[in-house]
């Protein structure tokens, strides 16, 4: 509301470029919303979320290792460039 000013100072054409702006302003907002809604929960096993399983492996690893243990589990591996 606070751009209507402005885009009437512009003149008959300034009435058109509201459109695109009003477009693009609303785009961002439904962008933010959706990147907001994949990104809620980063516990979900998606692509973008934390590999949890090598978390826990890792920590594994590292406890048996100051236990003093030989017998460790392998680490996990990444699959096509990412953990899962």
């Amino acid at each position: 509301m606070s751009i209507i000013p402005e885009i009437h100072s512009l003149g008959d054409w300034g009435v058109w470029l509201s459109i695109p702006v009003a477009v693009l302003i609303g785009w961002v907002y439904v962008m933010m919303e959706i990147v907001g809604d994949y990104t809620e929960n980063p516990f979900q096993g998606m692509a973008n979320d934390i590999p949890m399983l090598n978390l826990c492996r890792v920590i594994e690893i590292d406890m048996r290792e100051m236990l003093g243990e030989t017998d460790l589990p392998t680490a996990v591996e990444a699959v096509n460039g990412g953990l899962m």
